[in-house]
């Protein structure tokens, strides 16, 4: 079981809302000022290396998000079964098989 972060995603959809609007680049270091969550927590969560996540970030996140975007806790945690990449790979190289022979 993998949770994933897309913080990074989200911070760029939120970079071109905000180029939209003529406001600076929103950095990590801005965006912990914003949000209260420390650099080093946004550091980690940016680079998917965090193991787990505190429901007061969520919240945070969440919040500063939803003031640039329509955002669910979906759009920022996404969560990958056990073995689902390597299933999605064998069953993307079936269905070539299957191509090949037709």
């Amino acid at each position: 079981m993998t949770i994933n972060c897309n913080l990074r995603l989200l911070l760029a959809k939120v970079n071109v809302e905000r180029a939209k609007q003529g406001k600076p680049i929103l950095s990590l270091r801005q965006l912990a000022k914003e949000t209260g969550v420390s650099l080093s927590v946004l550091a980690s969560l940016n680079t998917r290396r965090s193991r787990r996540i505190d429901f007061i970030t969520l919240d945070r996140l969440l919040n500063y998000f939803s003031s640039y975007l329509k955002i669910t806790i979906n759009d920022l945690l996404e969560w990958e079964k056990s073995g689902q990449k390597e299933a999605e790979g064998q069953f993307s190289q079936g269905i070539k098989a299957k191509e090949m022979i037709i």
